[in-house]
């Protein structure tokens, strides 16, 4: 006699999806003509304008601020929108490395033996193929973020004794991944290696208990990853430009020099901030005493 397999089904109805028929993506999509940090800006005040929600009480007809009521709802909004943050962080080096790619020699020649799949080779738009490069890229730590700059560009980010600004930005950042981690991979509840990476001894007594983030908490967090773009966009500029000394034929008069000055420029200034490209350029040439370096 067939010995018989125990099934029960104890959890309840299902029913049949149709997901994989749905219309997922938006085709008519095209990247924006802007600065990776003007799209990091962009993505930023989207999630930043969810803090106004409002929701219906149903029993008094009235809406109230969801930011206010510090309920599940709350909960659960606060959350995603920590994703959503790092995830525009994520972005903005991603889009930045990827343009830094199609201009910069130096990074080219870095990145020429690394492999992209055949799909990618074949499907991808030219401009934006370098994205392929990184597939298996993450950024969402200040250790993953310097290791690919480093990796992809030559540009190194480790030393920061002399730039401590982006080395508190880091940091800040990393103490949001660990909230992020435990948003993706617990349900949002403080896991043991999330308070080893702060600290056991002042985090231990969370273990096990979920994330409560007050409006502020979440405010200050959009502050740490702007912080963290905005010095890092800078560091990354000068870095760049610097380097470009020995490689370019600088002649100290804008002029001559735009066609090397403007590529990096417009990959790196916000939109708000072009008035500005004439002093930059000055700074940059005296700094490295460009004038006297006509032939």
């Amino acid at each position: 006699m067939e010995k018989k397999e125990f099934k029960f089904a104890l959890s309840g109805a299902r029913s049949t999806t149709t997901i994989r028929s749905q219309s997922l993506f938006d085709i008519s999509y095209k990247e924006p003509d802007k600065s990776p940090i003007d799209i990091y800006e962009s993505n930023m005040l989207s999630y930043k304008k969810l803090l106004g929600c409002f929701v219906l009480e149903p029993t008094t007809g009235n809406y109230t601020s969801l930011a206010s009521q510090s309920n599940e709802e709350w909960a659960k909004l606060s959350n995603l929108l920590i994703l959503g943050f790092i995830s525009s962080v994520e972005s903005y080096v991603r889009c930045l490395l990827r343009r830094l790619l199609l201009i910069d020699g130096e990074s080219k020649g870095n990145s020429y033996s690394k492999s992209v799949t055949y799909g990618a080779a074949i499907h991808h738009n030219k401009k934006l193929l370098p994205e392929a490069l990184m597939e298996d890229c993450s950024f969402h730590s200040a250790y993953n973020i310097k290791e690919t700059v480093k990796s992809f560009t030559g540009v190194s980010l480790k030393n920061l004794k002399k730039n401590p600004e982006l080395a508190t930005a880091f940091t800040d950042f990393d103490f949001i991944g660990q909230l992020r981690h435990c948003v993706v991979h617990r349900s949002g509840l403080f896991g043991s290696n999330n308070a080893l990476s702060l600290g056991l001894e002042q985090y231990y007594e969370y273990l096990e208990k979920p994330i409560k983030l007050e409006l502020s908490v979440v405010q200050e967090a959009a502050k740490a990853c702007d912080n963290l773009v905005k010095e890092l966009n800078d560091t990354l500029f000068s870095e760049f430009l610097n380097r470009t000394i020995n490689t370019y034929d600088w002649k100290g008069d804008f002029r001559s020099d735009a066609k090397y000055f403007n590529k990096y420029f417009n990959v790196f200034s916000p939109s708000n901030k072009n008035f500005l490209k004439l002093k930059c350029y000055h700074e940059f040439r005296d700094c490295n005493n460009l004038r006297y370096r006509r032939n």
